[in-house]
Order: C-alpha cells, then sequence, then structure tokens
C-alpha cells in the first residue's frame, strides 16, 4: 500500500524558521519569537507534519 505522504502548506516565514530548525540554527525564530510562538500553539499537528515529512509554502 503506497500512501502518499502529508506535506502542509506553512507560510515562507514558517518555512525559513523550519528550514532553520532543519540545520539546528540557535537563532531559528529570532524576530518572530511572538507569532512563532502562536501559530505553534495554533497549528501544532501541522507543525508536526512538517516536520515530520517536510512542507510546502503557501501561495499568496
Amino acid at each position: 500500500m503506497d500512501r502518499e505522504t502529508y506535506k502542509p502548506e506553512v507560510p515562507e516565514w514558517v518555512a525559513e524558521i523550519l528550514e532553520k530548525e532543519r540545520r539546528q540554527d540557535p537563532l531559528a525564530t529570532h524576530g518572530y519569537t511572538k507569532e512563532w510562538e502562536q501559530w505553534k500553539r495554533k497549528y501544532s499537528r501541522k507543525l508536526k507534519y512538517a516536520r515530520q515529512n517536510g512542507w510546502t509554502v503557501e501561495e499568496q
């Protein structure tokens, strides 16, 4: 059974943070700390799958 992996769409600024986290950058959330905390709380499941399976950037 071949299931397609769920890759959530995230805003561009979230994608930048996730990419920095992947590279283990200690300043990944610099400048977005408050927004990041709110986004993580609101979209915890989306964040889980983005970290696990990758992500795509939302088109504006």
